[in-house]
C-alpha cells in the first residue's frame, strides 16, 4: 500500500509512541551489530488467525493439501495475550498466514482489538465473506488500516484457474460494497488493495485488470510476482505458471533452469525486526515456513513471547543466516526481497 498512508494511519491512531520509536532503534543497532540476542522486541508481527481455507489454490500448502501442520483456530484470549504483551513495541500486525482469516468467528475482534492499542493492522483475504452488510460494517467499523483482497484474474475464467472454488463477481460485487460503506461511515480506512499475482495463464489481462480496479474504486492496484520456492515440487510447475515476460518476475531462466534473480546474501532483516506466530502459538522465523521445519517454541505452552524471542534455537538460526543462508533449504532460494509490486 501506499507508504503515506501507512505513516498517516499511524500518526492519527498514534501508533508511533517514543517507545515503539526507541525499540525500533534498538532493532536496528541489533541487527547492524549483528547481536544474536536482539535488544528489542519486533515491531512488525505476523499472527495467524487460522490455517483453514476455502479455496484450492494450487500453490498454496493449505490448497493444495501439503501442510503438514495441524489446522485450526487461535483462540481468543490467546491472540489478546500476545496483543497485550508486545502492544508497546508493535507498530504493524499481519493477520494471516497460511488461511482465509475470514473464517475465523472472532476476526472482528481481533483488528478492533489490536486498533485500540494502536496497531497498525492489515489483512489479506480471498473476499469471498462479505455477502453479509452487517460483516461490511463491522468491517469499516473496527479501524481496520488496510485490507488486501486476492483478485488473481479479470473475468471467471482466469481467476478459477488459480484461485479455485471461487467466484469472481461475488468478490467484485464485496469489494463495490466494502468501498461504498466507507462513503457512508465517511472513513477513509480500510485502504482498499486489490492484489493481482502474476502468472502465465493472467498475464495478459494486466491492463483489464487496472480498468477493473479503478472502475469498483479500489485505492490501490498491486500487481505481485508468484514465488514458488516453499513449496514441494514448486520447480515443476514453474512452467505451467511462470510469466512468459520475465519483467514480471522474481526468476530468470538460462541454460541450467530457472533461477532467482539476485544472489543469495547472508542477512535477513526479519530475523531482528518480525516474527510470525501460528494459531496454535507456535514461532517460525517468516511465512515461508508453513510446516514449522524451524519452530523456536510455543508461547502458549512456554507462557511468553519473550520467553521465545531470544532462546537459543532463535539465536543460532539467526548466527546460521549469517555465516551460511543458503545451508537452510527454506532461504537457500528466498525470493523475499524480491516480492516486487510491479506497477
Amino acid at each position: 500500500m501506499n507508504k503515506k498512508h501507512v505513516v498517516w494511519s499511524l500518526l492519527k491512531g498514534k501508533g508511533l509512541s517514543i517507545k515503539k520509536i526507541t525499540n525500533l532503534a534498538k532493532l536496528l543497532y541489533s541487527y547492524i551489530s549483528k547481536n544474536m540476542g536482539v535488544g528489542g522486541y519486533p515491531a512488525f508481527l505476523m499472527v495467524e488467525p487460522t490455517n483453514l481455507c476455502n479455496l484450492k489454490c494450487p500453490l498454496c500448502p493449505t490448497g493444495n493439501n501439503s501442510l503438514k501442520a495441524p489446522r485450526g483456530f487461535m483462540d481468543l484470549k490467546n491472540y489478546k495475550k500476545i496483543i497485550d504483551e508486545l502492544q508497546d513495541y508493535l507498530i504493524h500486525l499481519s493477520l494471516w498466514d497460511f488461511g482465509e482469516p475470514f473464517l475465523h468467528k472472532d476476526i472482528y475482534k481481533m483488528i478492533g482489538y489490536a486498533k485500540e492499542k494502536g496497531i497498525f493492522v492489515q489483512i489479506s483475504t480471498n473476499g469471498h465473506f462479505f455477502k453479509n452488510k452487517k460483516n461490511i460494517k463491522k468491517l469499516v467499523g473496527t479501524g481496520i488500516d488496510n485490507l488486501i483482497i486476492c483478485l488473481d484474474g479479470a473475468s471467471q475464467k482466469t481467476f478459477s484457474m488459480y484461485r479455485r472454488g471461487g467466484n469472481f463477481n461475488t468478490v467484485i460485487g464485496n469489494i463495490k460494497e466494502i468501498v461504498l460503506e466507507k462513503k457512508k461511515q465517511e472513513q477513509k480506512t480500510p485502504f482498499v488493495e486489490l492484489q493481482f499475482v502474476v502468472m502465465k495463464h493472467n498475464e495478459h489481462e494486466i491492463p483489464k485488470i487496472k480498468k477493473i480496479s479503478k472502475d469498483i474504486g479500489a485505492d490501490k492496484l498491486s500487481l505481485k510476482t508468484v514465488t514458488f520456492d516453499m513449496y514441494p515440487g514448486g520447480e515443476k510447475k514453474c512452467n505451467k505458471y511462470l510469466p512468459k515476460d520475465e519483467k514480471l518476475s522474481r526468476y530468470i531462466r538460462d541454460k541450467t533452469g530457472i533461477k532467482r534473480k539476485e544472489k543469495i546474501r547472508n542477512s535477513c532483516l526479519r530475523l531482528w525486526f518480525s516474527s510470525v506466530i501460528n494459531w496454535d502459538g507456535s514461532v517460525v522465523p517468516c511465512c515461508y515456513d508453513p510446516n514449522r521445519i524451524w519452530q523456536f517454541g510455543n508461547i502458549f505452552k512456554e507462557g511468553t513471547f519473550k520467553g521465545v524471542w531470544n532462546n537459543e534455537k532463535y539465536k543460532n538460526f539467526r548466527r546460521r543466516i549469517l555465516t551460511n543462508k543458503k545451508a537452510v533449504p527454506m532461504c537457500k532460494n528466498c525470493t523475499g526481497k524480491l516480492i516486487r509490486k510491479l506497477n
